[in-house]
């Protein structure tokens, strides 16, 4: 029991974004604000950076919704970690979206195992919650944003890994939070840098329609988000590795890359893998191939650059 709350609760940690999170970005980076809910008496805000030329072409162009880490207490959507990150998004021809969300865990003063237990599940719930908030606007609003609706991609460091996949967990078994978005709406592809899923069921089982397909990345040595798994009888935080699992199994897409002897700091590795990330989108949601990749790296530089530039290097090395 106590390791299990440990696992959720380690999150709210200062050290979970301290690593790689810096102070905001001047106002200016992104190119437009806008607000797309009022929850519990917060305005939530959508910060949006597109490509080049954007408004001078009709074009419908693939969409990134980029969810931010920090423990779900702290914003860090303006981080210029993160700011840096959507503006190259955006360079590569992604209407790129950085979202908001609730920070359940912001007031939370600790307690004891059982008082943390509830804070911490809803804390994950509420930011897929308004993760879903923020899709529902994109949707509604793509037309006006040029953003083809089949090709819209969940990515999220940290706090927000958790939020993404949480949400890719909640959409195919399409649960009470999702009722807003359209029957028929699939997600094109889900990127989780050191993420998991809270379940309440034990391993994760996607009912209604198979998830997207996910590129997970973690470090094996994480402390902060459980590259494992803990579980307490049906409840469970299940990290990278058991969620690759069930997916290879379940024959679902999916490039799991793991980086050994490394802990969280993979969390804040979105410029590193900034190639990486462009291959899958590439090959899993542009082109649609259905592969499965399970991968370990050690060197964060060019042992990386050079298997993502050769695709036939990363099929063999796969399978």
């Amino acid at each position: 029991m106590k390791k299990l709350i440990f696992a959720l609760t380690v999150i709210v940690a200062s050290a979970l974004c301290g690593s790689f999170c810096t102070s905001a970005q001047p106002a200016g980076d992104w190119d437009s604000t806008q607000v797309f809910a009022v929850r519990d008496t917060q305005t939530l805000s959508l910060d949006f950076y597109f490509p080049g030329h954007w408004q001078q072409s009709d074009t419908l162009r693939p969409c990134m919704i980029f969810v931010y880490g920090g423990g779900f207490v702290e914003n860090n959507q303006r981080s210029r970690f993160y700011t840096r990150f959507c503006r190259a998004m955006a360079d590569n021809g992604y209407v790129t979206v950085a979202s908001d969300y609730r920070l359940g865990l912001k007031d939370f003063h600790g307690g004891s195992i059982l008082k943390m237990m509830e804070p911490v599940r809803n804390s994950i719930s509420m930011a897929a919650e308004d993760l879903f908030a923020a899709l529902d606007y994109v949707i509604r609003n793509a037309e006006r944003l040029r953003i083809d609706t089949s090709k819209i991609v969940i990515c999220g460091s940290s706090a927000g890994a958790i939020s993404v996949l949480q949400a890719n967990y909640e959409l195919s078994n399409r649960t009470a939070m999702t009722a807003d978005i359209p029957a028929d709406f699939r997600l094109a592809g889900v990127i989780s840098f050191s993420g998991g899923v809270y379940s309440t069921e034990g391993a994760c089982k996607y009912k209604v329609h198979d998830p997207a397909p996910t590129f997970f990345l973690h470090g094996d040595a994480d402390r902060l988000v459980p590259y494992n798994k803990i579980q307490l009888f049906r409840k469970a935080m299940l990290g990278s590795k058991p969620l690759a699992e069930g997916f290879k199994d379940a024959g679902y897409p999916y490039f799991f890359a793991t980086f050994t002897n490394h802990s969280h700091e993979v969390a804040g590795f979105q410029m590193e893998q900034l190639d990486a990330v462009m291959w899958f989108l590439d090959h899993y949601v542009n082109k649609g191939e259905q592969l499965q990749i399970d991968m370990e790296f050690t060197d964060m530089g060019h042992e990386i650059g050079k298997v993502y530039a050769n695709p036939q290097q990363a099929y063999s090395r796969g399978f």
